[in-house]
């Protein structure tokens, strides 16, 4: 019998470099009631401000339309299940750029360990800078500490949008997945 998860924390609404501060430092000051140790912890943080600024780079483009459709504004949950923690993020995206998303995340769960660092090298020498400032390291960061498979979907919202949920499992430590 799978036993549910604990919910350790969770935020939808818009997201600020204020509010990553608040959301990390939540997560610091519930690290000894859930008994993550240091390295865990590190790694958690890690994910989370990888998660958080992802989706904070991406949601500007859409305020507009998260006023007018609050059920679609970004959300971040953090849990805990018998098998480690769990980070899901949902935020809405035009759907122009599933096609690339979807590509992007095939990729890098699908590359060995050598190929994951190879691509991040070659994106960190080649990679073609957004305007938001990134060259897609995220997700390559978060396959690196996870080391379990980046999940993803898209839910369509309307015509144009989807809202993407990812979600990346870590494992207590000693139970990683290598492949």
């Amino acid at each position: 019998m799978k036993s549910a998860s604990i919910s350790v924390l969770h935020y939808k609404g818009k997201l600020s470099f204020e509010r990553i501060g608040i959301l990390l430092n939540d997560l610091k000051n519930k690290k000894e009631t859930y008994q993550i140790n240091p390295v865990l912890y590190k790694k958690l943080l890690t994910l989370m401000i990888e998660i958080l600024e992802n989706v904070l780079k991406y949601s500007d483009h859409f305020e507009v339309f998260v006023m007018h459709n609050p059920d679609y504004q970004p959300e971040f949950e953090l849990n805990l299940n018998d098998a480690g923690f769990v980070l899901t993020s949902r935020n809405p995206v035009r759907d122009k750029d599933k096609n690339a998303i979807s590509h992007r995340i095939d990729k890098i769960n699908t590359s060995e360990v050598e190929e994951l660092k190879k691509f991040y090298r070659d994106t960190i020498t080649n990679g073609i800078f957004t305007e938001k400032g990134g060259a897609g390291l995220g997700f390559i960061e978060m396959a690196k500490i996870t080391t379990n498979s980046i999940v993803y979907s898209f839910q369509p919202i309307m015509k144009g949008f989807s809202y993407f949920e990812l979600t990346l499992h870590i494992n207590h430590l000693g139970e990683e997945n290598h492949g």
